[in-house]
């Protein structure tokens, strides 16, 4: 069911899909509790990530890595209104995966994420970037699949703007012309490290 094949990009998708050397690479032990993956993270970027935002490069168990970005909501972080706007991508313990709370079929996913991604920012669909989130139990390999699909899914928007506009594949494309298509960013956004309100307390049961 999955491929142990390591994707080879071209340093033009390399660039537009922000996985760039010189960014530090760090490999996590995806079933643990959310203050566990925060603290590994951070023992290995070696610095402070509370109220930060830090990228770096995700490696999966394949060797290939992929752009993330997190920001670790701590308890002393000022309360943000407003924010970036996410595709929400969540695994859970049934390895099932949900696009904005809707179930879809895992091998979709990549394509899926292409079309959000080809909204216009007037579109209430629209969305800057995807968010991924799993469970405590969620297989390894599922998260590691739904990584790689997702970023493939950003090399999927790219190369067809890259058709439509220049009529040639991303990797022919010169430095000015990657540049026209680029979007600000194509992380993806480590959901462990945003904070999830409580459900609100429900209303208490009527008086008979």
């Amino acid at each position: 069911m999955f491929s142990n094949k390591t994707f080879k990009y071209c340093s033009n998708e390399k660039y537009l899909l922000d996985i760039h050397d010189s960014l530090p690479v760090v490999s996590i032990d995806y079933n643990q509790y959310r203050k566990d993956i925060l603290d590994e993270i951070t023992l290995k970027l070696n610095e402070e990530t509370c109220c930060k935002t830090h990228e770096f490069l995700l490696k999966l168990s394949t060797n290939e890595t992929v752009n993330v970005t997190l920001f670790n909501h701590c308890k002393s972080c000022p309360i943000v209104c407003g924010g970036r706007l996410f595709t929400r991508v969540l695994i859970n313990r049934d390895n099932q995966v949900l696009v904005n709370e809707r179930p879809i079929a895992n091998d979709s996913i990549a394509n899926y994420i292409h079309e959000f991604l080809k909204k216009p920012d007037t579109d209430y669909n629209y969305v800057e970037n995807c968010i991924l989130n799993w469970d405590l139990t969620t297989n390894k390999e599922f998260i590691e699949q739904t990584f790689i699909d997702i970023q493939k899914g950003y090399q999927l928007y790219y190369e067809e703007i890259a058709q439509k506009k220049f009529g040639k594949p991303i990797c022919e494309l010169t430095k000015k012309e990657i540049e026209s298509i680029k979007r600000e960013k194509s992380s993806i956004y480590l959901g462990v490290g945003y904070k999830i309100p409580e459900p609100p307390i429900p209303p208490p049961p009527p008086i008979e």
